[in-house]
């Protein structure tokens, strides 16, 4: 489900994610597994929010995007994905660049190997942390949208024409975009990203792609959210 948004709010709220204590230990043994195939993670706090329905939930009124969140650590949430995502009250809630060139084309980028993510293709975002929090306890899901598409792409958001924002919901997902036309044609701003990327010693792209056409990113490899976006801003 697609929403067209014009503000969100979104604060922090004491608690934490609903993990059963008797699940901490598998937690636990999860996490190691995952750090002996893949050394690069690192277990950071990260922020969940509220499911739809429940005191707090997200929810869209005219146009803006409301819920509260809690904290949690990346160990517990990369169990949950790995588990299917067994409902426990939460979603993960976080912010994409929608980078648009001047020539009509949505840029996704291609996961780096030593991510959590390796080969998925989606838009520069990132999950929302605890720095986003400001001290009154409002989640800037803004600034950890243009913050991440700095640190992947060598992109900044201010050098673009923001033309709408959009909530796209995707089962325990729910991908906040916010629409970013650059003024270069697709190829320029391609190059202008892999020159970044060859720079970065820590890469979380390993490439990006240009996507001209709704129906280029029918594939396994291409998030379903990313689908949704594309739909609403591609021809098909």
């Amino acid at each position: 489900m697609l929403h067209e948004i014009t503000d969100i709010r979104l604060r922090l709220r004491p608690g934490a994610w609903p993990i059963a204590d008797d699940l901490r230990p598998k937690i636990e043994a999860h996490w190691a597994a995952c750090l002996t195939a893949n050394p690069h993670l690192w277990n950071g706090r990260v922020l969940g929010t509220i499911a739809p329905g429940a005191p707090g939930g997200i929810a869209v009124h005219g146009g803006v995007l409301t819920g509260e969140a809690v904290e949690g650590d990346f160990a517990g949430f990369i169990a949950w994905r790995d588990w299917g995502f067994p409902e426990i009250g939460i979603r993960n809630l976080f912010g994409s660049a929608l980078v648009l060139s001047s020539d009509g084309a949505l840029i996704l980028g291609v996961m780096g190997a030593t991510t959590a993510n390796a080969g998925k293709i989606y838009p520069p975002g990132g999950s929302l942390e605890p720095a986003d929090v400001d001290a009154d306890g409002n989640v800037d899901v803004i600034a950890s949208i243009e913050r991440e598409l700095r640190e992947e792409t060598g992109l900044i958001a201010a050098e673009a024409t923001m033309e709408g924002m959009l909530a796209a919901f995707d089962g325990p997902r729910v991908s906040v975009g916010r629409i970013l036309r650059f003024p270069q044609p697709a190829d320029d701003l391609v190059s202008i990203i892999m020159a970044e990327l060859d720079r970065q010693q820590e890469r979380e792209l390993a490439r990006v792609v240009a996507f001209r056409a709704a129906a280029e990113l029918d594939r396994p490899d291409v998030t379903a959210y990313s689908r949704a976006f594309a739909a609403r801003l591609l021809p098909d």
